[in-house]
């Protein structure tokens, strides 16, 4: 059962972090009601870990974060606790910590139990990789083709994976802007500024660098920027570390490049301050929101659809605006071109009209009380500037939680909290439109999953180790989120049968788009093949390894490989 242990206990004065789970069992209960005569040793531990903190409330039990087990006993409890040394209590090890609580512990104490024998026979009868890509290479349009070339070279379209972008810079442009930005693209505060640099088509190189919630950064780095933070910018060899400061710079250091403010004597002028004002209003009350265990409807609730109000009337204002003065009325902040606003502003609606749905069950975009959000959202994925930074939602509601340190769920969320998440047939052959717009390119079906079958053939050496991991032994320490956990050692014992199934995965992708499955090898081990095929659905993320559109393509199609087993 659960025991609702206060959150002053447990996270005030400096506590855990709040991305946790309060555990409290039946096997546990002999622990609690013994917490008053456990307390001196408990606290004799406390002093030995440096960790021990008066609580202002007498309650006990044990408190499960990223950062290990937290003990409250009593008068005092033991913050950060790893579970390595909480085993220290009564002698106990990871594997009987996993049985004391029922299997709760089971990810963090060791990796799943697995009956299947890796040498079993098994046929292969999958095509190789070089059949499936020349089967690829010869449905792929001419520009499909050229992709990884662009990419190398700078050009092509906004894609997440560049490390190079020349535009339409001459061969051999060295260029003068040098972004620091997060590994998995999930940095609301670098995709601002990474999309003015596609707007404004300065040429600019990429390092890419891990949140700080998702792993250690490099010590090059922290020479260079001491607190961590990034998104950090080299401009003209001057390091910038804030992110509105680097936005200023690329507009003072680039006149020749398109502007993003609007000129003096523009009716759309005076509005940019107010708006950008506006965009920390929305921010603010969204993210208190978000970690709020508020109830639908109460006033959190209704602030927050008070301010999207107002940003969907500035949005009308500027179309009525723009048309007045002969303008198209495309739906941007600013009128019909991008501006700085558009910028600032797209990283948190995008954000907002994923998490809100998932964690507080109300649409945002399409809802018919913000009309114009939904068109600048349209507008916004007509320019290829957004279209290829732009995540989805399934991606924005699982990463976001470590970022921000929690996020509360309504009960009225649970419907399209279980429709991203791809449950019931959400993920599943024929896909059907949900609350979230197909966006982004490519278009058509077909596209979509030639892209996926791309992204899967070029990755695959690394993708079948990474898959073991669902089969493996979990990482110490574990990662931020319940589905990272870049520490964890795979079970290669299983790699041929893998490496089949994902390419059975390849080929259905490159099928007549009947929906069916492929004929699948005979004997693959079906526990430990759809274990893996689900660690890699579970985490594709857009749009660090593809666009959405293949992002659904490529979910479906390992559940369409999973249900065939």
């Amino acid at each position: 059962g659960w025991r609702n242990i206060s959150r002053e206990t447990f996270m005030g004065r400096r506590g855990v972090s709040v991305c946790g789970l309060l555990i409290v069992t039946q096997s546990a209960s002999a622990f609690l009601a013994a917490a008053p005569r456990l307390s001196p040793p408990v606290s004799r531990l406390a002093l030995r870990w440096g960790a021990s903190v008066p609580t202002s409330r007498p309650e006990a039990g044990l408190f499960l974060s990223r950062g290990g087990l937290c003990v409250s006993c009593g008068e005092h409890r033991l913050r950060r606790a790893p579970l390595s040394v909480f085993a220290q209590l009564g002698g106990m090890r990871g594997g009987m910590m996993a049985g004391l609580f029922g299997g709760a512990l089971a990810g963090l104490a060791g990796g799943a139990s697995n009956n299947d024998d890796p040498a079993a026979p098994f046929t292969d009868t999958a095509g190789s990789w070089e059949e499936i890509a020349a089967k690829l290479e010869g449905m792929q349009t001419p520009e499909e083709r050229a992709f990884r070339q662009e990419l190398a070279s700078g050009r092509g379209p906004t894609c997440s994976m560049a490390a190079l972008r020349l535009f339409d810079a001459p061969e051999g442009t060295e260029p003068k802007v040098t972004l620091y930005r997060d590994k998995a693209a999930w940095c609301p505060y670098c995709e601002k500024v990474w999309i003015q640099l596609e707007e404004k088509r300065i040429p600019y190189k990429v390092e890419k660098i891990n949140m700080s919630c998702y792993g250690s950064k490099p010590d090059w780095f922290m020479k260079m920027q001491p607190s961590g933070g990034i998104p950090v910018a080299r401009v003209n060899g001057r390091v910038i570390t804030e992110s509105n400061d680097i936005m200023q710079a690329l507009e003072d250091e680039f006149p020749d490049h398109p502007k993003m403010f609007p000129p003096k004597g523009d009716p759309q002028a005076p509005r940019v301050q107010p708006l950008l004002r506006l965009e920390r209003e929305i921010f603010s009350s969204w993210f208190r929101w978000m970690g709020s265990g508020s109830r639908f409807g109460d006033s959190q609730m209704q602030n927050f659809e008070t301010i999207m109000t107002r940003v969907d009337s500035e949005l009308a204002q500027a179309k009525d605006m723009q048309k007045a003065s002969g303008g198209e009325g495309l739906g941007f902040f600013l009128g019909d071109k991008v501006s700085i606003v558009d910028c600032m502003f797209a990283p948190f609606l995008e954000r907002i009209a994923a998490s809100v749905p998932y964690y507080k069950g109300l649409v945002v975009r399409g809802n018919p009380k913000w009309p114009h959000v939904t068109q600048w959202f349209t507008a916004m994925e007509a320019r290829e500037s957004f279209r290829g930074i732009q995540s989805d939602y399934y991606t924005h509601a699982h990463d976001l939680p470590p970022q921000i340190g929690g996020c509360r769920p309504h009960a009225e969320a649970e419907v399209y909290r279980a429709e991203i998440d791809g449950e019931g047939s959400a993920w599943r052959l024929p896909l059907e439109k949900g609350v979230e717009p197909v966006h982004g390119a490519p278009k058509d079906d077909g596209a979509a999953r030639r892209e996926a079958a791309e992204r899967v053939i070029n990755y695959s050496k690394g993708l079948v180790p990474f898959m073991l991991r669902a089969v493996g032994t979990p990482g110490r320490p574990v990662g931020a989120g319940p589905l990272s956990d870049p520490n964890a050692t795979p079970d290669l014992r299983f790699e041929k049968q893998v490496d089949a199934a994902l390419r059975h995965t390849a080929e259905a992708l490159l099928g007549n788009g009947d929906n069916v499955c492929p004929k699948l090898s005979p004997g693959l081990p079906a526990h430990t093949v759809k274990l893996s095929l689900a660690y890699l659905r579970d985490r594709i993320s857009v749009p660090r390894d593809m666009s959405f559109a293949a992002a659904r393509q490529l979910r479906a199609h390992l559940n369409l490989v999973i249900d065939g087993l």
